[in-house]
């Protein structure tokens, strides 16, 4: 029987490759105007996506570590693991939860908010290029975009997959002194109620 999820998933790729002029049609001004576009969804797409609740793991190039991440800013919890030293979130508006996940990501993986605003910033930068594709990674069909040359925004050039509920599926880039490259390999919605519960009491910082 077919996942109408997945099927809508792969319609979505369709049409932001479909967007980004990427059936080989089109050029100059109207190709320009149809990576904006696509950029531009992308971004929204992250954007969109800070109320939704995940977890999702990453392997993070040059460290033996596994990075997860649990989100539900619904419930207001959050918790990152580095390896198998967790630290946990708790209370809080969402934009507190946001500065922490940015604390605790520092250098391993760019938060949404992160790409959303480099996506948004290559779009209105006339000076970038932009390369379109899609893949699947942990399962998970995800919109893949490679930006070069963007004069105008915070990081020139990188490569970002975006899946289709606006979770990062991929990153690569470099911010300052700080490179990242880092891949989805496990995924699924929600946070479990009773692991965060259990994590608590392991936890090294715990905010509230």
């Amino acid at each position: 029987m077919q996942n109408p999820l997945r099927r809508c998933a792969v319609l979505g790729a369709a049409s932001l490759l479909a967007l980004a002029g990427c059936s080989g049609g089109g050029g100059g001004e109207a190709a320009a105007s149809e990576d904006q576009a696509a950029l531009t969804e992308l971004s929204e797409r992250l954007s969109d996506g800070d109320g939704h609740a995940y977890t999702a793991e990453y392997r993070v190039e040059d460290t033996d570590d596994a990075l997860l991440v649990a989100v539900d800013p619904e419930a207001g919890t959050a918790a990152v693991v580095v390896g198998d030293r967790p630290s946990m979130w708790s209370g809080g508006d969402e934009t507190a939860l946001a500065a922490w996940l940015g604390q605790e990501l520092d250098g391993l993986l760019p938060t949404e908010a992160d790409v959303a605003a480099w996506l948004a910033a290559a779009a209105a930068d006339a000076a970038a290029s932009a390369e379109f594709s899609d893949t699947t990674l942990a399962g998970e069909l995800a919109d893949c975009v490679d930006v070069q040359g963007a004069a105008d925004a915070p990081v020139g050039s990188f490569e970002v997959c975006v899946t289709t509920v606006g979770v990062i599926a991929s990153v690569t880039a470099k911010v300052g002194d700080t490179a990242y490259t880092a891949k989805l390999v496990n995924y699924h919605d929600g946070v479990d109620a009773a692991w965060l519960e259990d994590m608590s009491g392991q936890a090294t910082t715990s905010n509230q």
